[in-house]
Order: C-alpha cells, then sequence, then structure tokens
C-alpha cells in the first residue's frame, strides 16, 4: 500500500470534510478543500499558486464512474457507500498533516437517524420476526412519499444509508430492502 494519497482519494476526503456525505457539494467549493489537503497535487505547472480545475473535473468524474461519488458538474457531487469505505480507508495515509474528520453535523445528524431507525417497528419486526417490510414501510423508514420528487428521493436514501452506514444491523436492513423502493409497488 502506498503512503501517499492518490488525487481520486484527496477529493473523497475532501467531499468528506466538507459535508458530502449528506448533501451535494460543488466542485469549486470541494477543489478549494483538496487545495487544503495536497496544495501540489491540484495546482498548475506553471502557476503554483492556482487551482488546476479541469484536474478536479476529471478526477471527479473518474470517482463516479468508479461509483465513488454521485452527482455531476450541475447538481454537484455526493459521496457513495463506497466511496466512504474508501475514504475511511485512506485516513491512514500522508495527506501533509491534515486531520480527517466528521462535521459535528454529520455526527449529529448520524445518532438521530440511528437512534430513529432503531426504536422504529418496522426494523425491530425485521430484527425479531424476519418480517419484510412493505413498500409504504419503507418510504417511512426513508422519509419519503409519492409526494417526494425523484430526485429528492434519490438523495435522501443516500443521506440515510451514509448516515447508518455505523450501524452493522440498521446498514444490512437498508441494504437488504433498498430493492423494494426500486420495485415501486405500493402495499
Amino acid at each position: 500500500m502506498k503512503n501517499r494519497l492518490n488525487i481520486v482519494e484527496i477529493l473523497l476526503q475532501a467531499i468528506y470534510s466538507s459535508g458530502g456525505v449528506q448533501k451535494y457539494l460543488d466542485t469549486e467549493d470541494i477543489a478549494q478543500k483538496a487545495y487544503q489537503i495536497s496544495p501540489n497535487s491540484l495546482c498548475w505547472k506553471k502557476y503554483s499558486d492556482q487551482i488546476d480545475l479541469n484536474k478536479v473535473k476529471i478526477n471527479l468524474y473518474q470517482a463516479s464512474k468508479k461509483k465513488l461519488v454521485f452527482g455531476n458538474e450541475r447538481k454537484g457531487w455526493m459521496l457513495t457507500s463506497k466511496g466512504l469505505e474508501t475514504t475511511e480507508n485512506s485516513r491512514k495515509k500522508n495527506s501533509n498533516g491534515f486531520q480527517l474528520r466528521s462535521l459535528k453535523k454529520d455526527i449529529i445528524n448520524q445518532d438521530i437517524e440511528i437512534s430513529r431507525i432503531s426504536k422504529n417497528q418496522i426494523f425491530l419486526n425485521f430484527q425479531k420476526e424476519k418480517l419484510k417490510p412493505s413498500f409504504r414501510q419503507m418510504e417511512s423508514i426513508f422519509r419519503i412519499d409519492s409526494y417526494t420528487t425523484p430526485e429528492n428521493r434519490k438523495i435522501r436514501i443516500r443521506k440515510v444509508i451514509n448516515l447508518c452506514r455505523k450501524d452493522p444491523e440498521i446498514s444490512n436492513f437498508l441494504k437488504k430492502n433498498i430493492k423494494i423502493l426500486k420495485q415501486n409497488k405500493r402495499g
């Protein structure tokens, strides 16, 4: 294992430390944070004090192809579960003394979501009696309904999955039953 972060890992850490676990972030915001993490990796050759935004964009699209981030230039970028895992695995690598930390907001929302779902009767029934939840029950777990736009639906699902990643039982429950929402059947 190399001891240096590659550009994609730098960008993933920038997204993580800027709140990209819960929301889409603009490319320029990611570039600024990534430049703080590793100035030499994202600058122009001739003007080393300038961020090479093209390099940032290309590597964000590479990360997108590898399913590490979700989004695009227009709506912004958000970490996927795979991206979160990669970010956590790259913590040990040298990054110019940059300390990768979760945002306080992410930690608070993570605790809230885990607490909410762990007390939910749907989750408890699945855990104790192995009862498979219905479409509407899964919508209530993710706090979405028929009025939620398709884009907001994706954001909310991704956000809940990312926030509950630390609890293996809830994470497993969400991953096993997410296909119920994709089948789009009301019960």
